[in-house]
């Protein structure tokens, strides 16, 4: 049905205004995207600018299915750097997010990173912008081309979606890797993103553009 309404209004050649509760239809069919609570906006944007980069907790809870894991952390000083630091584990923040993050040293904030920006395994080459601490997985939904995996590290629960050739096994402890570069970061008072630390989407060029 989604696939007919999206031809229907190319046909038709029109603007159409689509009312939705189910965030996928809103996803896959519109052209731009009014993210609303409570009677008010909370993001204007194309499909992938608000899932790429929300400008809120709500608007980055809200889209994406596995909904994106929060954290509540606090940013601290480590050895030369920052680091996020959950209370149960810790991880780096990258260099490049020094200066923005910067102002926010010994506040509490929320670390946000999507499902697909978890990993239970890499090739050695490719950790360098990745995070890795211990979890325990406490469910696996293997769904053919992916896996979903239910983890917890001491009190703080989560959801990674992985390869489908992933080794991982119930309620056995495995490394878990965070893509540093696609995290997200709110502001706990507020729970607006904080400026300047939005993951941005890579899009290649076709030849001749």
């Amino acid at each position: 049905m989604r696939a007919e309404v999206t031809k229907l209004q190319h046909q038709l050649e029109t603007t159409m205004i689509y009312v939705t509760h189910d965030q996928v239809e809103a996803m896959t069919m519109g052209d731009r995207i009014v993210i609303m609570k409570d009677g008010y906006i909370m993001q204007v944007g194309t499909p992938l600018e608000v899932y790429d980069s929300p400008d809120n907790e709500f608007v980055a809870g809200f889209i994406g299915s596995p909904a994106m894991n929060f954290f509540h952390a606090k940013l601290v000083q480590a050895d030369s750097g920052l680091a996020i630091d959950t209370g149960t584990f810790q991880v780096r923040v990258p260099k490049e997010y020094h200066d923005v993050c910067g102002s926010y040293k010994d506040k509490d904030v929320t670390l946000g990173i999507r499902p697909e920006d978890i990993a239970d395994s890499l090739p050695e080459d490719s950790r360098g912008q990745w995070e890795k601490f211990k979890a325990v997985v406490e469910g696996i939904e293997p769904l053919g081309a992916e896996i979903i995996l239910e983890m917890v590290s001491g009190q703080q629960s989560f959801t990674a979606r992985v390869d489908p050739d992933s080794k991982s096994r119930l309620s056995e402890e495995v490394e878990v890797y965070f893509n540093m570069r696609k995290i997200h970061l709110f502001d706990t008072e507020t729970q607006k993103v904080i400026p300047g630390l939005r993951p941005k989407r890579i899009v290649s060029e076709l030849p001749g553009e």
